[in-house]
């Protein structure tokens, strides 16, 4: 590292008569693809002010830099680069589908957030397409599956991940074996989807034959097979699919004669690819004591990871657990935020119900909250949401839109499949709720806060 960082200090100094900027271009390049981003950029930026680049060249340093800074999460630096990076070449196909991945994501820190544009994603696409990038075509036969800048149409996606999956992308195959399932082939065409989850299992895409083990553990390849299922959740294991290792120690779990000692093998080898399930695989072994003794500080520290990896469970088993505990309401709200930021509709609720609720006024925001209960609502409709969007109507003083929620949840608890009993202590609980709403008063929950 040092000696890389002296080349690089030597390569800002503009009295170097020896300085080569393709060279230093390069250089980058191999920076950035061992990780040492940040330190690629610091060799790479004499290269972009070189007098004698031609266009082309500075064309790639731009797109070089560009890609470092969309590896560590910059994507707003990325797009400036990429965008300077077409202004010298504006026929690289390469820069245009890497421009367009911004407009397209939507995870945090990956994509460009509300200025994304799946219009100009998708046009870039179609260029770049056209002069065969096989990351290009794959793109845009995903914009086309899913309907994004562009009408969905299920046929001309095929078409664009056949020729994808022509150049040997394994990628590519797995998508063409999405096409065949639900839900954009209903019933499931399971035989076209296996033989392309086949290939790509054959071209490097491990977690294919994972997916195959799903489709004959539910009965996409005719009845449910979980001996089946087994063999090819195996298969995905020996391959080193993190995904086929911790559904393989899930059914090794689950068996009449379990082997919690082979299950924890493969948690482990899963999270040693940094997979969410393999951390929650672990912390459910290590909290239960199977295959390991007790312990509740590995099994916290594997549950964190896993939160920290974005599984919504271990998520929201941390904000239930931080909750309980004095001063914990910031770590609960970061856990729940980050739950309903995936998407998640319990994550959602929970943190509707909290920020509608709390005793303490600084926890509390009913308009949002009722944003996040409305979205819940949109993904889960149960009383449970309603109950939490009434609460949250109620704390922004709206008392009659609460008590008509309310009375909606009641009836919906009524009727929802649940025991006598569950369904006894809920209805307490909904009209309690409704009592405080008809009288002015909006919800305070004391049970569970620390």
């Amino acid at each position: 590292m040092r000696r890389w960082l002296l080349l690089c200090l030597l390569a800002v100094a503009p009295a170097s008569p020896a300085f080569d900027a393709r060279a230093e271009i390069e250089r980058a390049v191999a920076l950035v693809e061992s990780g040492a981003t940040a330190l690629a950029r610091t060799c790479i930026e004499p290269a972009l002010v070189a007098p004698n680049l031609s266009p082309e060249a500075r064309a790639r340093a731009y797109y070089v830099r560009g890609y470092s800074f969309q590896a560590d999460g910059l994507p707003v630096s990325a797009a400036a680069d990429y965008h300077r990076a077409l202004e010298y070449d504006p026929e690289n196909a390469v820069v245009m589908s890497a421009l367009a991945q911004l407009h397209i994501e939507t995870a945090p820190g990956r994509g460009l957030g509300p200025d994304r544009l799946p219009g100009v994603a998708f046009a870039l696409l179609e260029r770049a397409a056209e002069d065969d990038v096989p990351d290009a075509r794959l793109q845009l036969g995903y914009l086309y599956l899913m309907g994004i800048g562009v009408d969905a149409d299920l046929a001309a996606a095929r078409r664009w991940f056949e020729a994808a999956a022509a150049t040997g992308s394994a990628r590519a195959m797995v998508q063409l074996a999405r096409t065949w399932r639900p839900p954009h082939t209903e019933p499931s065409h399971g035989a076209r989807a296996l033989d392309w989850l086949t290939r790509a299992a054959a071209a490097g895409a491990p977690d294919a034959m994972a997916s195959a083990g799903f489709m004959a553990e539910n009965g996409e390849l005719g009845a449910p097979d979980p001996k089946r299922a087994r063999a090819y959740f195996e298969q995905a294991a020996a391959a080193g699919s993190a995904l086929g290792q911790t559904k393989l120690a899930h059914v090794l779990l689950s068996e009449d004669a379990p082997d919690p000692a082979r299950a924890f093998d493969l948690f482990k080898a899963a999270a040693d690819q940094d997979f969410g399930p393999g951390y929650a695989g672990l912390a459910y072994l290590y909290e239960a004591g199977i295959g390991v003794a007790p312990d509740a500080e590995r099994a916290a520290y594997w549950l964190e990871r896993a939160a920290n990896a974005g599984e919504v469970d271990a998520q929201l088993a941390l904000a239930a657990r931080a909750l309980t505990r004095s001063g914990g309401r910031a770590e609960a709200t970061r856990w729940l935020a980050a739950a309903a930021l995936a998407g998640d509709s319990r994550g959602m609720n929970d943190y509707a119900w909290l920020l509608a609720t709390h005793p303490d006024p600084a926890a509390r925001d009913g308009r949002r909250a009722v944003l996040l209960a409305q979205r819940a609502l949109a993904l889960t409709r149960s009383s449970t949401v309603l109950d939490t969007l009434a609460a949250a109507h109620a704390e922004t003083g709206a008392f009659e839109t609460a008590v008509t929620t309310q009375e909606a949840a009641i009836a919906m608890a009524r009727e929802e499949p649940m025991s006598d009993s569950a369904r006894a202590r809920l209805l307490v609980e909904l009209e309690s709720h409704l009592a405080a709403f008809r009288s002015g008063r909006p919800w305070r929950e004391t049970g569970g806060y620390g």
